[in-house]
């Protein structure tokens, strides 16, 4: 179901035996690969759609002023009001509009029609998209955030995030500096002042670990998944050891002596509150902790293979490229192709 931010005052799951740190760690391992804004000025009558894309894909639709609608695929319409933001994770396709049965045209086209490059991986942009939708005269303003993320169902948060996650604007007791960052990101003057790049990269950071924060304090910890390991004293101090030394020499023996359980005992509780065993979950920090530390630039395959607790650097590349699809080597050279930075046109 679509999960709503509520507003949260008890945040005690996450600072239980130092987890509130493996949060924030997990949380600033977090990458975003490219990003790009888009400022819509809203008319009467319109609507537009966006097909499914690959699930690194992550959209923040954000109303400035002027109520619309979403249609999430697969979802019943959501309508935001003023303040109000959507997150739209793994790539889901979706439609926005100025009423549920309004026309739409695919956004695509009016891309398209504009001369304007693809977006995907490694493109940057030195201004946002400026486009109109509706007759007349702008009646209201969107801002949608678009993002490409690093192997986002890979990482042990962002994998147990639903498709989509709302953020009220009765939350601004959370994040009460959010309403008034959107609006400034949707002006014009922001959008042609000197260094608008710099200063939209890390603002669209912080916009989508903020929603991510919010689901997280938000959650009811009755759902499966990295959050509720995370929340529990014995588990919780299990995954702390994990992020705390991935290539330490880890079994399901030593694992459960860290949780103070027997490891028939240890292996089942894991298995119930996280998803998954712990071997599995294992060599699941390991090997995004290896692509980090690919990407970094730094190391040597055979110091990261030390690193992250194989004994031969023949078994981490067997391990890494059943993983990703592809060796340590090749990973590292897809993934640090220049950056493009390219201007839309004014509009």
């Amino acid at each position: 179901m679509m999960v709503p931010c509520r507003n949260v005052r008890n945040f005690g799951c996450f600072h239980a035996g130092g987890n509130v740190d493996l949060f924030g760690e997990v949380l600033l391992s977090l990458k975003i690969e490219a990003h790009t804004m888009g400022i819509f000025t809203l008319g009467e009558s319109w609507g537009f759609s966006m097909p499914a894309q690959g699930p690194t894909y992550a959209y923040v639709l954000s109303c400035i002023d002027q109520p619309f609608w979403v249609m999430p695929e697969g979802w019943p319409p959501v309508l935001l009001g003023e303040g109000d933001s959507l997150l739209l994770m793994h790539g889901l396709g979706y439609a926005v509009a100025s009423s549920p049965d309004a026309n739409r045209t695919a956004l695509t086209d009016h891309w398209d029609a504009r001369g304007l490059p693809p977006f995907g991986a490694h493109s940057r942009w030195t201004a946002p998209i400026s486009l109109h939708f509706g007759a007349g005269e702008p009646r209201g303003r969107m801002l949608s955030s678009a993002y490409v993320l690093t192997d986002s169902r890979r990482s042990p948060l962002l994998g147990d995030l639903p498709p989509v996650v709302m953020l009220k604007g009765s939350a601004g007791d959370l994040f009460p500096w959010l309403p008034p960052l959107l609006n400034f990101l949707a002006t014009r003057q922001t959008a042609s002042s000197p260094g608008y790049l710099a200063t939209a990269s890390h603002l669209a950071e912080l916009i989508l670990s903020s929603f991510i924060r919010a689901q997280a304090l938000s959650s009811d910890g009755q759902s499966v998944g990295w959050l509720r390991g995370v929340a529990d004293a014995r588990i919780g101090k299990v995954l702390q050891a994990i992020h705390r030394d991935a290539g330490g020499p880890w079994t399901a023996e030593t694992l459960a002596q860290q949780a103070g359980l027997s490891r028939h005992a240890f292996v089942r509780r894991f298995v119930r509150l996280v998803g998954c065993t712990p071997g599995d979950y294992l060599v699941s920090w390991r090997m995004q902790r290896a692509a980090e530390l690919l990407l970094s630039g730094k190391l040597a395959v055979g110091q990261i293979a030390e690193q992250t607790g194989y004994q031969s650097e023949r078994a981490f590349r067997a391990a890494f490229s059943k993983r990703y699809g592809t060796p340590p080597l090749r990973y590292r050279k897809s993934r640090a192709l220049p950056a493009v930075v390219k201007a839309p046109r004014p509009a």
